[in-house]
């Protein structure tokens, strides 16, 4: 067993009821949502650019669909939905690998499953003339139908989703490429950017795919994943890297040490903020090539391959909340907030279900 692959309980955890878990989904969807309406914002600010805005907006919409998709399988299910509840707020990746999984057995399902169609007929029939309770048994298959109707991969945040090289409007780099992973250890997503130059050739293309995917799956120091792209594309320079970590999701469901998530639950406790406060820290890391040299690209060769010299990371926090948990983190953790490098994002409070 990979040591990534060990879990421990607070990695993988059941929330305690119905309730807990519909608060769950509202709360996650609301914070995709609002993420994405602030990426306007970011743009504004220069956090992000408008071609980066678009590819962010398309990662925050695969995860809310799976999600969605996620609640709809364990609707009616004895098995519950795993969340990590430190340090992450987010489903177990497991759970993505489970929906992936599902697309293999999906036509095999929907040919097995009645159509939602004849399950509500049948639901009316057994309410209103039989004047008895819907089975759970019926309920859950209702539910399986669902699910298995909806599921697409084009649509689904997958372990590793990668975007297609497309021509940049930036000064120093030619083309783009955009991926997404979701770090089988944090369990949270992660949004990559790699601006580079290169020959256009069908086999480099392919080579800039797969080496992508290979080096740049999961959550290394950003230098390294740099210095390991570069040194491994011999006929590709890439002129900067950035990755945006989605955030840790503070809330009521938190169980970590994080200052911020220390803050939020104390004043919820104290009944100074509402049970359904949050607020999501995320953080955006760049490398940029400063200059580049010659190296030998392999001991027996005098061969000779360009890679870059890197600067070093830069790394800016940002916190989204809504404007009481503002206030709240002001004055419990002062010399946090003062030190992001934006002022706290205020976005909406959850709505009243």
């Amino acid at each position: 067993m990979s040591i990534n692959d060990i879990t421990t309980p607070l990695d993988s955890a059941t929330l305690d009821s119905d309730a807990q878990y519909e608060l769950y989904y509202r709360m996650v969807k609301h914070v995709l949502d609002e993420f994405e309406i602030n990426l306007v914002e970011w743009n504004h600010y220069r956090i992000c650019t408008k071609e980066e805005l678009k590819s962010l907006e398309e990662y925050c919409k695969r995860l809310a669909f799976s999600l969605k998709a996620m609640q709809l399988k364990y609707r009616f299910d004895e098995e519950r939905m795993k969340v990590d509840l430190t340090e992450s707020g987010f489903p177990n990746y497991l759970e993505l690998r489970y929906i992936h999984n599902d697309l293999d057995l999906k036509e095999e399902f929907k040919a097995k499953l009645p159509e939602a169609k004849e399950f509500k007929e049948k639901f009316i029939h057994r309410l209103m003339i039989d004047k008895q309770h819907v089975d759970k048994r019926d309920l859950f298959e209702a539910s399986s139908s669902l699910y298995y109707n909806m599921i697409q991969e084009d649509k689904i945040f997958q372990k590793f989703v990668i975007g297609k090289i497309k021509k940049t409007k930036s000064s120093f780099a030619t083309y783009v490429l955009d991926w997404a992973f979701y770090d089988v250890t944090l369990n949270r997503p992660f949004i990559c950017f790699m601006y580079f130059d290169y020959k256009h050739d069908d086999k480099v293309e392919q080579e800039i795919y797969d080496t992508v995917k290979e080096c740049a799956d999961r959550c290394l120091d950003l230098d390294n994943m740099a210095y390991m792209i570069d040194k491994r594309l011999k006929y590709v320079h890439p002129r900067k890297i950035k990755r945006v970590d989605l955030g840790i999701l503070h809330s009521i469901f938190s169980k970590d040490d994080h200052e911020t998530t220390h803050a939020l639950l104390k004043a919820i406790a104290q009944k100074d903020v509402t049970i359904n406060s949050f607020a999501l820290s995320t953080k955006v890391e760049t490398i940029t090539a400063v200059n580049s040299s010659k190296v030998s690209n392999d001991l027996l060769s005098f061969k000779k391959q360009v890679i870059q010299v890197w600067s070093d990371v830069v790394k800016h926090n940002y916190i989204l909340a809504p404007h009481r948990v503002i206030q709240l983190l002001y004055g419990a953790i002062p010399d946090t907030v003062i030190h992001l490098h934006h002022e706290p994002f205020e976005v909406e409070e959850i709505p009243e279900s």
